[in-house]
Parts: C-alpha cells; sequence; structure tokens
C-alpha cells in the first residue's frame, strides 16, 4: 500500500533546473550588432559566476552602441587595468584579454570623440601585448586625428609588408601621406589598400580626393560616383555626392570631403590582433 501511494499519489518532489549554458563574450558582441538592448537578456539567461570581466565587457560596448560613449570607454578603460578580484582561473584576466578590453577602450574613446584618450588606451594596450597590429592601428588614428603626421608615416612604414590589416594600414598612411602633400606615396598607398579591398568606400573616396589634387577629374568623378553607387546611403556616399557637386563647379576647388573625412578618420580599425 504504501509503495502504491508512493508511485501513484501527487507528486512533490521538482526536478532540478537544468544548468544555464555559459557566458561567451563573442556570441554576447555578436549578438549587439542586431540590438545592444539585448544585452541584459542574453546575461540573465546564461552562466555569471567565473564570468563578471566577460559581462561587464559586453555591457560596456552596448553601452557605446547604444549611445553612451563615454561611459563605456570609462569601463572598459577600467577593465582593461584591473585583474580579477576572485579566484585565480575563475576568470579571463591574461594580457591577451586585458589588451583586448583596452582595443575596445580605445574604440570607444573614439565614439566619443576623444582621440587622445583613445591614443592612451591603445597605447597601455600595447603595453601588454607589444605586437598587436590592430592596436598600433588604432593608436595611429588616433594620432592622425591629432595632426601627428609624421609620427603615423613613420610608425606605418616599417609594416608595409605585414600582411595583417595590411588595407587599413595603407589606407591610414595614404591620409596621413595626402595631409603632408606627399601625394605620389599617397596614391601608391591608396592603391595598394584599394587591391585587397577594392569596394571599400573609404579608400575610394580618399583615392578621389589624391587623384583630383594630381589633376586627374575624370579619375575622380569615377571614385566618387563607384563609393555612390556601392552604399548609396553611407555618410561615404554623401560627402562623395559633395565633392561631385564641387567638381562639376570647379574642378580645381579643393573637395570638401578631404577636409571632413581626415577630421573623422572614419574607418573603424577590426577586432583583429
Amino acid at each position: 500500500m504504501l509503495l502504491a501511494s508512493l508511485t501513484t499519489g501527487p507528486c512533490t518532489l521538482h526536478a532540478a533546473s537544468a544548468p544555464l549554458p555559459p557566458f561567451v563574450l563573442s556570441d554576447c558582441l555578436a549578438l549587439l550588432d542586431d540590438d545592444p538592448s539585448d544585452v541584459d537578456d542574453y546575461v540573465s539567461s546564461h552562466t555569471v559566476t567565473g564570468n563578471e570581466r566577460a559581462i561587464g565587457h559586453c555591457r560596456a560596448v552596448a553601452d557605446v552602441m547604444t549611445g553612451d560613449a563615454l561611459a563605456g570607454a570609462e569601463q572598459l578603460d577600467q577593465l582593461a587595468h584591473e585583474t580579477a578580484r576572485h579566484e585565480v582561473g575563475a576568470d579571463d584576466d591574461s594580457t591577451e584579454e586585458r589588451a583586448n578590453v583596452a582595443a575596445d577602450a580605445a574604440r570607444a574613446w573614439f565614439a566619443a570623440a576623444m582621440p587622445g584618450k583613445a591614443a592612451e588606451a591603445a597605447g597601455y594596450g600595447l603595453t601588454l601585448t607589444p605586437e598587436s597590429i590592430a592596436l598600433r592601428l588604432l593608436k595611429d588614428k588616433a594620432l592622425l586625428q591629432m595632426d601627428q603626421l609624421q609620427t603615423v608615416i613613420r610608425d606605418l612604414t616599417p609594416l608595409a609588408n605585414n600582411p595583417i590589416l595590411a588595407a587599413e594600414t595603407h589606407r591610414l598612411k595614404a591620409m596621413a601621406e595626402l595631409q603632408t602633400g606627399a601625394l605620389t606615396q599617397a596614391k601608391t598607398d591608396i592603391e595598394q589598400s584599394l587591391a585587397l579591398e577594392p569596394d571599400d568606400t573609404t579608400s575610394l573616396l580618399e583615392r578621389g580626393i589624391i587623384r583630383q589634387r594630381l589633376n586627374d577629374p575624370e579619375g575622380a568623378r569615377a571614385d566618387w560616383e563607384k563609393v555612390v553607387s556601392l552604399e548609396p546611403d553611407s555618410h561615404e556616399a554623401d560627402l562623395a555626392r559633395q565633392d561631385l557637386t564641387v567638381l562639376a563647379s570647379d574642378p580645381d576647388a579643393l573637395p570638401p570631403s578631404d577636409v571632413t573625412i581626415h577630421a573623422a578618420v572614419a574607418s573603424p580599425v577590426p577586432r583583429t590582433h
């Protein structure tokens, strides 16, 4: 009877909840591309313990993407300088991980329009991983915005034959060379960048400027028209349209984007170290 009551009576025991899946930083960051506001849902549905640094990293990037670049940059900078405060091995605070955080801190400072802070963040990251090409490019991008053109050229010249992020390297170097009046060198570098990424609108916009400065209005027009064709709704397309308008009315005038693009140095540096 007792056995029967145990097998047929109401069940008072509940199955243990299934364990939550582990928090994965790359998955969280990928989620942000679709909807940065979903970060809380992702965190709540994954294991938190032992992943505090990764969660802080993802939340800070989400802040940047939702418009609070300053707060996100400050959080990332702080995280890059800190090591994990709990038991060893429970969270990744290796030099490489902290350098990755420093790189995102630099990107966040760019979003906050503070290139000096971006240079500092990238420079700190380089103390952790001195061979990181991405961090060098982030630092040089900041120095370019700060008009330290010769420093940028000197730093990027040894990377001319390095295949890592080569298109971005030649693009930044061309921007610096153009601003120093080294048009022939700038043309060589932007051509090398476009050989690797032929549809990059920032490089096409830049080559159009160089061609116009080298008295090649037809080449400039072709580049700017291609920018509009490739990404008609982009910021680069807006600049290209302005350049085309000026070119049509006064072929010798300086393209408007010659000032705008170099003030912003628009292209981001990818997350590659």
